[in-house]
């Protein structure tokens, strides 16, 4: 359930805050990063870009890792795109 901002939040000895997990939810899609930049008016908390990254599977062949589930019709339909393209 999403809580209108601002919202206050506790920080503990070790300087840590724990963000509502609705507003996690809202950030990040997927575990990784998020970068913090100063503004005029505050804070802004941006999620970072996931980079793919290729594995081998343990059969042998090759493995793109992007940071979040892709299903084969979204595989397929960038192919399709790709060879449009050329």
């Amino acid at each position: 359930m999403e809580s209108p901002l601002p919202i206050r939040v506790k920080v503990d000895r070790q300087g840590r805050m724990v963000l509502p997990q609705w507003l996690r939810r809202e950030l990040v899609e997927t575990p990784g990063e998020v970068q913090l930049r100063r503004t005029r008016d505050g804070i802004l908390i941006t999620p970072v870009a996931v980079k793919g990254r290729v594995e081998q599977a343990a059969d042998g062949l090759p493995v793109l890792r992007l940071g979040h589930p892709v299903g084969n019709d979204e595989v397929l339909a960038a192919i399709d795109e790709d060879r449009a393209g050329r």
